[in-house]
């Protein structure tokens, strides 16, 4: 059995993988919809089995850009639900086995259908993949939502009076003679857990991404009021509910915030759409 420090670490883990994914959120970019354009990807193969997972596993999401391949590897299928419908939105109706179990996952079509999604826009390709998602979600756990807004708490994050501590992370080195010229390589965020806390180092990493981790920190809405943009590298330590005992626990999130950032975590109240989930069943594996 997991503990729940290892559970909980577990869980932010699986969400920084897929913020960051290549195909779901292409350097940091995200699902923008085209009402124009309407997808209807969905997958021919859908492998799933649960996980036994041990203290020593790492979730992790591969979904390969301009194709249909979308692996998994000890997933909590919450996570797999955000990927769908996005993590802006809080989840309200959640069993609790949606959050604590966790599975293996193998999708794909065949390569007549790799080879249209070669021609699609990134963006397309990201409507595409997260259509056939949420048609598994609905055909193997007969998955059913609505949106509803509810007056919800949510964290605006914004520049702390002691100004930014985050390190901007040097742009790449020029080309070389005939070389076309290198686009900024977009990061990611590692998360490494212990009794004192977690700390998460970001490399090369966009506000997006730290949004992403705040936000599965707080398991709120966390928006971007900093107006900053660009590429950062940082170390942001913050202690747990497991930590608190400890007497070199990580302060909390919002001190670590404000003192490791520079940045300031401020709570409001505000009417913002909420996924309500009206029915899921747990799916059987094959």
């Amino acid at each position: 059995m997991l503990s729940i420090a290892r559970r909980h670490i577990i869980l932010l883990t699986a969400l920084f993988f897929i913020a960051l994914s290549p195909c779901l959120h292409a350097q940091g970019t995200p699902i923008i919809e085209e009402p124009n354009y309407k997808p209807t990807l969905t997958f021919d193969i859908v492998s799933l089995h649960e996980a036994q997972p041990d203290n020593n596993f790492r979730v992790s999401v591969n979904s390969v850009p301009h194709s249909s391949r979308f692996e998994a590897t000890d997933l909590p299928l919450k996570a797999l639900v955000q990927i769908a419908y996005g993590f802006e939105a809080p989840i309200a109706g959640a069993p609790e086995w949606l959050n604590n179990t966790f599975w293996n996952i193998q999708c794909r079509s065949d390569e007549a259908t790799d080879a249209r999604l070669a021609k699609l826009t990134d963006n397309e390709v990201r409507l595409e993949k997260r259509n056939a998602i949420r048609v598994m979600l609905a055909d193997r756990m007969g998955l059913q939502t609505h949106l509803e807004t509810r007056n919800s708490a949510i964290y605006n994050l914004t520049i702390g009076k002691s100004g930014v501590k985050m390190q901007v992370a040097p742009p790449p080195p020029p080309p070389a003679a005939g070389e076309e010229p290198r686009a900024p390589l977009v990061g990611d965020i590692k998360a490494r857990g212990s009794q004192h806390g977690i700390e998460f180092i970001g490399s090369n990493a966009n506000m997006r991404g730290l949004t992403g981790v705040l936000s599965s920190m707080l398991q709120a809405p966390v928006v971007d009021k900093t107006g900053l943009g660009g590429l950062y590298n940082y170390t942001l330590q913050m202690g747990g509910e497991w930590s608190a005992n400890d007497p070199d626990s990580y302060p909390s999130i919002f001190t670590a915030v404000q003192e490791q950032l520079g940045l300031k975590l401020e709570s409001v109240h505000e009417a913002v759409p909420n996924l309500i989930i009206d029915h899921i069943n747990k799916p059987t594996a094959n």
